[in-house]
């Protein structure tokens, strides 16, 4: 059973009234929802790939800014297990397994990190990009220095840190 109060028509019987829209108000009704969502993702828009993301690694960049290595200290949680996790960042330089002297013209700038433990004279190198991760350290003092190095091996000048920390002895903790 549907009638009709002031212009509107709903739908009675038992139960709560139904409103229902006569055609031009759900043409409305359209309306006014597709500029909502349109709204929605011209704000969404707003905000470009580079703005959020960076220039693309796929353009050469003239003039580079010196590469540049972060570095933080081993993670506590982990240190205090035995375990060293050291977690790393860089700017100017993207960590990719390329090597060899022609990626020496790719731009943006490729290398990968050198690190050595303690007075360790050869590098491991890591092109992973990820977490550091070094376990079976023996208790006590340790030194962990990490430079970012070109595709060729060369350390790059100004982009290395070295880690002190101290790896606890878990075996007197144990039960």
């Amino acid at each position: 059973m549907a009638y009709t109060e002031n212009g509107r028509r709903f739908r009675g019987g038992v139960g709560p009234a139904v409103f229902t829209s006569s055609p031009p108000l759900m043409a409305i009704r359209a309306v006014v929802i597709g500029g909502a969502i349109a709204a929605q993702a011209l704000s969404a828009a707003a905000q470009t790939a580079k703005d959020v993301k960076g220039p693309t690694p796929l353009v050469a960049i003239p003039n580079q800014s010196p590469a540049k290595l972060i570095v933080d200290p081993p993670i506590p949680e982990q240190l205090v297990l035995g375990r060293v996790f050291i977690q790393y960042r860089t700017e100017n330089l993207r960590i990719l397994p390329v090597f060899g002297k022609a990626a020496l013209d790719v731009s943006p700038r490729v290398g990968h990190l050198h690190y050595y433990v303690d007075d360790q004279s050869w590098p491991i190198v890591d092109s992973s990009g990820e977490t550091v991760v070094l376990v079976g350290l023996s208790p006590g003092p340790h030194r962990v220095r990490l430079e970012l190095a070109d595709a060729i091996h060369r350390p790059i000048p100004g982009a290395s840190q070295t880690v002190e920390f101290t790896v606890p002895d878990t075996k007197g903790a144990q039960h």
